[in-house]
């Protein structure tokens, strides 16, 4: 789902009352331009002061994918998701805390990345079929532990059971989030591949081949200029005889 904001009409009618309460108090004094112009100043004060003290509020819309089944599916998925942050509160363990708390974010982040691109929700099918609601289950199940008057041995086991696996649980959502961005991963490298490759054609940037070469022209370049040794300007003397 995502967050729509939804105006609130009361600064209008604030607004509008201004002109209505002018008209009924001095209708005359609209009349003349002076007057038009203090009920407008005045009706425009009123509109956003009426804006600050009434903002509006947040509507959650849901993701739209064009197929209905799908839609209802996620937004089973949401609410479940919503049910995880509900335990949260009213569970005061700590570490049951910070892993519902990473299940949560990577939850949010997940229908986030469907709502931009619904065609990935074939990522994350394991995530809303079976992680999700299974981490809502065993969250229900700790609720009823966790109230229970009397907790004996076995009770106390299938909690501290609970908590471990909420670990895993975190981790297996963090993964599912992660997974949604791997096509991407793979299209950011490719464009960037192919600018590189533009830039080198341009001769714009320098590759490692290109140093190399550079390298090996520059070495070459200065070893034609190094000046000749003596031995090289006389040349070879050769002797006949003995003298």
């Amino acid at each position: 789902m995502k967050k729509v904001h939804i105006k609130s009409a009361i600064p209008i009618y604030i607004a509008a009352a201004v002109w209505l309460v002018m008209g009924l108090v001095a209708p005359t004094f609209l009349m003349k331009l002076p007057g038009l112009i203090v009920a407008a100043v005045l009706s425009a004060a009123g509109y956003f002061v009426g804006t600050k003290l009434f903002p509006g509020r947040e509507e959650e819309q849901a993701i739209s994918t064009g197929d209905a089944a799908v839609d209802r599916e996620i937004a089973v998925a949401r609410e479940r998701l919503e049910n995880l942050r509900k335990a949260n509160e009213a569970i005061p363990d700590p570490q049951i805390t910070k892993n519902l708390d990473r299940m949560y974010a990577s939850g949010q982040q997940i229908f986030g990345e469907l709502n931009r691109d619904p065609r990935k929700i074939a990522l994350v099918r394991r995530f809303m079929n079976y992680y999700l609601p299974t981490s809502e289950k065993l969250m229900e199940q700790y609720q009823v532990l966790m109230n229970a008057t009397t907790k004996g041995e076995n009770i106390q086991s299938a909690m501290t059971t609970i908590e471990k696996s909420l670990g895993l649980a975190a981790d297996a959502f963090d993964k599912c989030a992660d997974n949604l961005y791997r096509d991407d991963e793979m299209d950011i490298d490719a464009e960037i591949k192919v600018m590189q490759t533009m830039l080198t054609g341009d001769n714009l940037i320098k590759t490692e081949m290109n140093s190399i070469l550079e390298t090996s022209a520059a070495a070459a370049k200065a070893a034609a200029k190094e000046p000749d040794t003596p031995a090289t300007k006389e040349g070879i003397k050769l002797t006949l005889g003995g003298h």
